[in-house]
């Protein structure tokens, strides 16, 4: 694992999920989209950076980084409440109708996971500028070398259908493929083992 700063992690995630179908679906507006993005993973990589698993290939920039999630920061208990929380921020970028009816058809991907213990890899990004250079794979593999070792199954939710190959050329399959609510990308939940 290497030093990241929450800046270069929102920054870097913010371009290269700009395009993904789950963030035009959240953030349709074009022009905000950018934004919207790096205000949501600015709180994601607060939160890892803090007390989760991230792995970062920097050249000198950050150009891809991963982000996990391990059992025991599952099971740690809330601190108390920082702001904004995601859902305070997806309401005040959505509207709270949107943001209600959104957080309701996300609700299906806690169910998709498995029971055991699991590493979650919630976010994978390379810059727009270094893809197709392996990078992607290295800090996958990263964190797949390191659930396996700790004899756990690595899993993630895409909503890409361009990722479903790469991740089952690092070993995951799909285990469900769920269409999301109104309008929105179909989730494939994949997973080791």
């Amino acid at each position: 694992m290497t030093e990241l700063s929450v800046v270069e992690a929102r920054t870097l995630l913010a371009r290269a999920f700009v395009d993904d179908p789950l963030m035009v679906w959240f953030f349709p507006d074009e022009d905000a989209r950018p934004h919207a993005c790096a205000a949501l993973f600015g709180l994601f990589a607060e939160n890892y950076l803090a007390g989760g698993r991230v792995d970062v290939v920097r050249r000198p920039e950050p150009v891809a980084v991963a982000m996990w999630r391990w059992p025991r920061e599952a099971e740690r208990a809330p601190g108390p409440e920082r702001l904004p929380s995601i859902g305070g921020l997806m309401t005040a970028l959505m509207g709270s109708a949107r943001a209600a009816a959104i957080g309701g058809d996300m609700a299906v991907l806690a169910e998709l996971r498995p029971a055991e213990p699991h590493a979650y890899l919630h976010l994978l990004a390379v810059h727009p500028d270094a893809r197709r250079q392996g990078l992607g794979g290295e800090v996958l593999d990263r964190g797949l070398a390191a659930a396996r070792a700790a004899g756990l199954v690595a899993c993630l939710d895409t909503m890409n259908p361009a990722n479903v190959p790469f991740y089952e050329g690092h070993g995951m399959s799909v285990r469900h493929e769920v269409p999301l609510g109104a309008g929105g990308p179909t989730v494939w939940s994949m997973a080791t083992g």
